[in-house]
């Protein structure tokens, strides 16, 4: 093969493996087919940059494009993402857009999540919800405080396992105290005495179960022999009958009985209504012209409470109208020595009413406007 034929065959391997390795890179960064654009914001993205994999489950299906610096202070981050198109109908209204690593020191990627069936699929140009990716410097910050805390807590136990070796405090007391062991060695041995008399307590009750069961079972036995009195009155039909009978006598008796006690109690009814009337025909007799003497000397004739409370309000009735007689008197007299203007100091005032002996400021006024 002459020079210039082997310079084109290494000239057209050249092409090839440029040609190759371009449709790769183009293939990998999504160029040669067909994508739409969405966009997410986040407070912080950890370093992801442009170029960046998008994934879906684990799966590449686009790449970052832009990482816009905020508007504003405090303002979000927007980065957006060019998604293909065979992967649209997966990105839903509700999904997510979570930054994250890529393994453990990996690069910064996005991975879109979640996404349901009854939300719509993502328009072009929209907007999925942003999840800002764990901070990393705030989980050491927490490590070192966690560290710092293990550490004052190791100190504090040293210092308590120090106490304790010295024999201070109750533990140390119960671990290096001989009396202590001594005293618990004590009480464990008082113990097993004691598990070993309820035991033989135990077996002294379970002995007389036993004894009372086979008692038991000589009575069972015996009834169903028809041995002794329960015997016959489980199984006589004799004994029954006596005893059916003996409660329909019972029943009749108790029902004599208690029609008599109804009659007793309609004598004791009318008995009383007798007393009752015999009551009043007496006090009748007391009111009588010709038995009314005879009452009054053996001092049966008594007045009843009504007649006594009557008689009480009668004389008190008569008492105040006497008092207000008196007082109208009074006032008649008052007037006319105000009329004739000589009203005396001396004049006599009904019994109960004060004697006054100054005059009142108006009727001084009156008299000597006179």
């Amino acid at each position: 093969m002459s020079r210039q034929a082997r310079l084109g065959l290494i000239v057209l391997g050249g092409v090839v493996a440029f040609m190759l390795a371009l449709f790769v890179l183009a293939n990998k960064t999504f160029l040669l087919s067909g994508t739409f654009r969405i966009s997410a914001e986040f407070n912080r993205v950890g370093g992801l940059t442009p170029g960046a994999s998008v994934q879906y489950q684990g799966i590449s299906v686009g790449r970052v494009e832009t990482v816009e610096l905020p508007r504003a202070p405090g303002a979000p981050i927007e980065v957006g993402m060019a998604i293909q198109d065979d992967a649209r109908h997966l990105i839903r209204e509700d999904s997510r857009a979570i930054v994250t690593s890529d393994g453990l020191v990996g690069n910064m990627i996005v991975v879109l999540q979640g996404g349901s069936e009854l939300e719509p699929i993502v328009a072009e140009g929209g907007t999925v919800t942003g999840v800002d990716p764990l901070d990393f410097s705030q989980v050491s910050d927490r490590l070192f405080e966690s560290v710092a805390r293990f550490d004052s807590v190791t100190v504090s136990l040293t210092g308590i396992m120090t106490d304790i070796r010295s024999g201070e405090g109750t533990l140390g007391a119960f671990l290096y105290d001989d009396r202590l062991y001594e005293e618990s060695v004590l009480t464990a041995q008082e113990t097993r005495a004691a598990l070993r008399g309820l035991t033989a307590e135990a077996d002294a009750l379970v002995g007389i179960a036993a004894d009372a069961s086979e008692g038991i079972n000589e009575i069972i036995a015996k009834v169903n022999n028809g041995e002794g009195t329960m015997a016959r009155f489980l199984n006589d039909d004799a004994i029954y009958n006596a005893m059916l009978q003996a409660s329909q006598d019972f029943n009749a008796a108790a029902g004599d009985v208690s029609t008599v006690t109804d009659r007793m109690e309609d004598a004791a009814n009318w008995g009383t209504l007798a007393m009752f009337r015999l009551a009043e025909n007496m006090e009748a007799l007391k009111e009588n012209w010709f038995f009314k003497g005879y009452y009054e000397r053996r001092g049966y004739r008594e007045k009843a409470p009504f007649e006594i409370r009557e008689q009480a309000l009668g004389e008190t009735y008569e008492a105040l109208e006497q008092r207000e007689r008196e007082l109208y008197e009074w006032e008649q007299r008052l007037q006319r020595e105000q009329a004739s203007g000589t009203i005396g100091a001396n004049t006599p005032a009904p019994a109960g009413v004060p004697q006054s002996q100054d005059v009142p400021d108006e009727e001084a006024d009156d008299t000597g406007a006179q």
